[in-house]
């Protein structure tokens, strides 16, 4: 249950003596006081932690949150936490997290019988095998979902929730390495692995480890104020302007399919990317007609010949702008373009970001 008190500071009975007394100097005192009045939020706060969780993703959601409750009774000069924050793990035992670091909770689940916020941390990049385990924690997810607790997720945390079934229908996004296993299992849900942040229906989600500052600098925002959020990112040093993981994707070229043709020419065009293009040539090259051609490559690599021929000379780009000084005029002709301005149009519109933005923000 979410609890507000307001607290003006002043003694009722005091109030009334002193305003039968001295009513001009109560004026000025109780204005004086009303602009000092804070509201006070408190919340319960679960800290999910199941085995082989991101240790920082615990650590950080504890320091965070921390953070904001030492900022906002400073601030306030009062002495209770907003956020009352306890970790608990499906049976209450030692949970093992990534790097062979042991954390012990304080709780077993069951024995949280309220809680106003659940926080989910990730996995890093051995989510996959772990699935099988995290219907377990199902129930008691639904439970308190279904009882009006907001549940904010870290990274690949996104798994444990759409598991349980209640992110169908639902906006979602999770680290974009996992996109497409995630839709492949969860096709119910809307997911977008461009958002840093989402929220829907009181279900917060965020992608990537270094998103969950992002989502804590969210809650804090959401549940107290854009102000003492402020003040965190900035004690913290914690950007907050950031809302799209798309410059961070490393787009993919799937190569793990059984058309030994189609793989022919993906490596061709990998090592010729930089020359002009024409894919009927390379069609008639490979002995293909062009719709059959076009065909069996989407097949393979579940997008078309143009497509991963731009994937590749975008992802080249990105390399050069990382690791060259040379002009976007030059990378835009080392990578196959001849024309400057739609090498600039289409980098943006793929990475929301422009050649240049994007080397202040990577090299």
């Amino acid at each position: 249950m979410l609890t507000l008190i307001e607290d003006t500071g002043i003694n009722d009975k005091y109030n009334a003596i002193y305003a039968f007394q001295c009513p001009i100097i109560l004026f000025r005192f109780n204005r004086i006081t009303a602009r000092k009045a804070q509201r006070r939020i408190h919340m319960k706060v679960t800290v999910l932690m199941a085995n082989l969780c991101s240790s920082t993703g615990v650590s950080s959601t504890l320091e965070g949150l921390e953070s904001a409750n030492i900022l906002h009774q400073i601030n306030t000069r009062t002495t209770k936490p907003v956020f009352e924050i306890e970790t608990a793990s499906i049976d209450g035992h030692p949970v093992q997290c990534t790097g062979g670091l042991v954390l012990t909770p304080q709780k077993r689940l069951d024995d949280i019988n309220q809680t106003d916020l659940i926080i989910v941390p990730g996995f890093l990049f051995q989510v996959l095998p772990l699935l099988p385990g995290f219907s377990a924690f199902a129930p008691w997810i639904n439970h308190h979902y279904a009882h009006n607790a907001t549940i904010a997720t870290m990274c690949t945390g996104t798994f444990i929730v759409a598991e349980a079934g209640i992110l169908d229908d639902k906006l979602a996004t999770t680290h974009w390495y996992f996109a497409n296993e995630f839709r492949k299992r969860y096709p119910k849900v809307n997911l977008s692995e461009h958002h840093i942040v989402t929220e829907d229906q009181n279900i917060i989600c965020s992608g990537g480890a270094s998103a969950g500052s992002d989502m804590l600098l969210h809650l804090i925002r959401k549940f107290i104020s854009s102000e003492l959020a402020s003040e965190c990112s900035k004690k913290l040093l914690v950007d907050t302007g950031r809302r799209d993981q798309t410059p961070y994707i490393m787009q993919s070229f799937n190569r793990n399919h059984e058309d030994k043709e189609i793989q022919k020419i993906q490596h061709w065009l990998e090592q010729h990317y930089m020359s002009p293009i024409i894919f009927d040539d390379i069609a008639t090259k490979f002995g293909f007609g062009i719709r059959n051609f076009i065909r069996r490559f989407k097949d393979a690599t579940q997008i078309t010949p143009i497509q991963y021929l731009q994937n590749l000379r975008i992802e080249k780009a990105k390399y050069l702008l990382e690791t060259t000084n040379k002009n976007v005029e030059t990378i835009t002709y080392d990578v196959g373009y001849q024309d400057i301005n739609s090498f600039r149009r289409l980098f943006k519109e793929r990475l929301h970001i422009s050649p240049s933005m994007y080397r202040k923000k990577f090299q």
